[in-house]
């Protein structure tokens, strides 16, 4: 399973998107009135997509985002 993570282009804000099973992500995407690119993908076991979350969390930094049509600029 694999996990994109995206970071603002006019800001600091960032997140991680929800699993998928494919590394078709897309490259720009605009959530919430910001653009992101995609900044990496990375493939995560179960345990490892729980460590991500936990420390996502701990710096603010939302997880689970579904990138989706209606999110694709």
């Amino acid at each position: 399973m694999f996990i994109g993570y995206y970071k603002s282009v006019n800001s600091s804000k960032e997140f991680y998107s929800i699993k998928r099973e494919d590394l078709n992500f897309p490259m720009q995407v605009e959530y919430k009135g910001d653009r992101y690119l995609l900044g990496k993908t990375i493939q995560v076991t179960l345990s490892g997509e729980r460590n991500l979350k936990e420390t996502a969390s701990k710096h603010g930094i939302e997880c689970d985002v579904e990138i989706d049509a209606n999110t694709i600029s």
